[in-house]
């Protein structure tokens, strides 16, 4: 006579061989699983509220005051694109220079934005480049984020402006 033990053996057996065995299906049919996306050209201006901070100052009539700070834009691999920054809210006269200038309550101050640490490119809108060579960013992107500075000046002036905080806002352009 068969124990229990014996009995639940068996059927553990049988039923693993049963998982085992392969099924019996009558017919096979195939089809194809197509993996798409598309990657558009784009360019996307990373730091969308930069600062340009020249800090606190009492004089301007002492020397020049420097301050920089930079942009990141990542463009499609490939893709190529312009960075134009526009003339700020208080240009002095947008068609025949390029100092822009701050403003606290009434009073203004001057100052320039270049693309180079020795303050010889400015940087400058689209509109106004008017066959001025190396004025704004011309680039490639390469799919990953491209840093470009961002040099400022307050060149030394014979008097220095009223007291307040100086501001303004220039508005930064990625044409591609």
């Amino acid at each position: 006579m068969m124990t229990i033990k014996q009995i639940m053996l068996g059927l553990s057996a049988l039923a693993l061989s049963a998982s085992l065995a392969p099924a019996a299906y009558a017919a096979t049919d195939t089809g194809t699983l197509t993996v798409k996306t598309r990657i558009g050209a784009a360019c996307t201006l990373k730091t969308k509220n930069a600062t340009l901070d020249f800090g606190n100052l009492t004089t301007i009539s002492d020397k020049n005051h420097d301050a920089n700070t930079s942009i990141t834009v990542q463009c499609s691999k490939g893709q190529a694109y312009h960075i134009y920054m526009r003339p700020g809210l208080n240009p002095l006269d947008w068609n025949t220079s390029f100092e822009r200038r701050m403003q606290s309550g009434s009073g203004l101050l001057s100052y320039f934005i270049f693309l180079d640490s020795a303050h010889t490119k400015y940087w400058l809108d689209k509109y106004w480049e008017n066959g001025l060579a190396n004025r704004s960013v011309q680039a490639t992107g390469d799919g990953t984020d491209q840093k470009y500075p961002v040099y400022g000046v307050i060149y030394k002036a014979a008097t220095t402006p009223q007291a307040g905080d100086y501001t303004d806002t220039v508005a930064i352009t990625v044409e591609y």
